[in-house]
This record gives C-alpha cells, sequence and structure tokens, in this order.
C-alpha cells in the first residue's frame, strides 16, 4: 500500500459514540489506521501468504477491529479480537460456519491460514480472515425478503440441532436447549439477486429453546446498528408464518413463541 492510500482509510465505530481513533489506540495499541494496516499486512503474509494492497475501512465493534481490504485482488474482511477468555470460543464459532457452509447454509465462511487454522492468535490478537459478501442488508418492508428470513432460520435451527461440538459457553447447556445464532436480524443479514446471500456474525451462538431465539429474531429482525425499534406486528407474523412453514410448531409450541415475544418486547430498552 500506498503512503496515500493509507493515510485515506477511514476509522469508525459501528455502534459506540467513543472516539474511533483514541479507541483504536487505547483498545489494540495502535497508533494510527497506518500502524493498524502495517500489522495486519505482516500478520497476512506470514500467515495466510497473503499482502495487503488496499484497505478501504477501518471499524471497531467494541472488543473487535474489523478491516475490509483487497489481497490477491479479492475483497475480504480481516477481524480480529483483543480478548483471550473469547479466543477458544472464537475458534468454535469458526469451525461451526465452516460446518454450516458444508451443509448449504449461506454464511462467510473463515479462510484457513497456511497451517490449516481458522482463528490465528497472534500478537494478543485472535485473527480470522473472510471474503467480503456482497448484499444489501434485509429490508423488512418487503414481503419476499421476510419469507425468505423466516425460512433461513428454520433451515438454520434444523442444521444446528445437529451440530457435533459443544460451543463454549458462560453458562452451562439448559435441559431442552438446542445451538441457535442467538443474533438473526437485519444487520446480520445480506440479500441479493432475489435471495439471502449470507447469514452473517455468529459469535452470540448460544444453547437456548428454538422458539426464544424464534422470537427474539421476530421482535427484532428489523433491527440494525442504530435507534432500534420492535419488528411491525404484520412483519413479525408473516416470518414466523414462513419459519413455520419450513418447521411445523405444535400447539405447545405457539404457546410459548407467543410468550416469548411478549417477554422480548418487555425486556428491549426501546427508545423513547
Amino acid at each position: 500500500m500506498t503512503a496515500a492510500e493509507e493515510m485515506s482509510t477511514s476509522v469508525s465505530m459501528l455502534w459506540e459514540s467513543a472516539d474511533p481513533g483514541a479507541a483504536l489506540t487505547e483498545r489494540f495499541g495502535f497508533a494510527s489506521t497506518a500502524d493498524a494496516i502495517g500489522w495486519l499486512d505482516g500478520v497476512l503474509d506470514e500467515h495466510w501468504g497473503l499482502r495487503v494492497t488496499a484497505c478501504e475501512r477501518l471499524v471497531i465493534s467494541d472488543a473487535n477491529c474489523l478491516a475490509w481490504i483487497t489481497v490477491d485482488g479479492c475483497r475480504m474482511i480481516a477481524k480480529w479480537s483483543m480478548r483471550p477468555r473469547l479466543f477458544a470460543r472464537l475458534a468454535a464459532i469458526a469451525r461451526l460456519t465452516v460446518w454450516l457452509e458444508e451443509r448449504g447454509i449461506p454464511v462467510s465462511a473463515p479462510r484457513a491460514a497456511r497451517d490449516g487454522s481458522l482463528q490465528v492468535e497472534v500478537d494478543g490478537f485472535s485473527l480470522g480472515l473472510q471474503g467480503v459478501v456482497e448484499g444489501e442488508l434485509l429490508d423488512v418492508t418487503d414481503p419476499v425478503q421476510v419469507r425468505a428470513a423466516g425460512e433461513m432460520l428454520a433451515r438454520m435451527h434444523s442444521a444446528m440441532a445437529d451440530y457435533p461440538e459443544t460451543i463454549p459457553t458462560d453458562e452451562p447447556r439448559a435441559p431442552g436447549t438446542q445451538l441457535v445464532g442467538n443474533d438473526f436480524r437485519s444487520a446480520n443479514i445480506l440479500w441479493a439477486d432475489g435471495r439471502i446471500m449470507a447469514v452473517l456474525d455468529l459469535e452470540e451462538a448460544t444453547y437456548r429453546h428454538r422458539m426464544d431465539d424464534l422470537a427474539q429474531a421476530a421482535v427484532l429482525l428489523g433491527t440494525r446498528y442504530h435507534d432500534w425499534r420492535p419488528t411491525p406486528v404484520d412483519v413479525r407474523e408473516a416470518f414466523v408464518a414462513a419459519y413455520a412453514s419450513v418447521v411445523p410448531s405444535g400447539e405447545d409450541d405457539v404457546g410459548t413463541l407467543e410468550e416469548a415475544i411478549e417477554a422480548c418486547l418487555r425486556r428491549m430498552p426501546w427508545p423513547g
């Protein structure tokens, strides 16, 4: 990369109001965007055999930093975390993502490093690399997209119920629960060419009752990064109906889902 390209790289916060430049230094130890990009170039060269030829932007989300980069003529995203207690979990999520891709679930699977690792631990960070999936965030005003989202969540639930590994979580798995994504909403769903291109960001995956995850997704389906509002009732109902067309719900499930939706609506800190 040229000095001009490094200087033009923006750094921003995904959802926080903190100063991004300060966060880049205080959380990750980089004095500048050029410092961060130089470090990333060295890591990718050493572990993936790739060189950064351009960096569009850096985005900070809590303990994570994401870089939209070009390597080998391909647009990719490098994402690294600075919380060591999460490193084993991040590696487990990476394996889950590959497993889902192999079963036909559209995700953005990580690209393995030279040694086969999906997450590389280096310099106190855990870093993964994945391709950029082109698309727009799910639009809940489009009934076609809402239906596709409901069907996709049902497919994901069915697949994840059979996942053979255990994902590390802070709390032990409760009886009757299964592995779920736990963050299925517009901000994490890309749409293009009349279909869902990718379900992103499985880092919140955990063990919950399937109806609880469906209820949360129904209430939060339209949310992105700021100014959260509950999904309109008609959209929520269409989403749930699409889910049920793939995984039919019994009478007990319907009652449980209604209670879970009401509980989710009550506990969310909606803006005034």
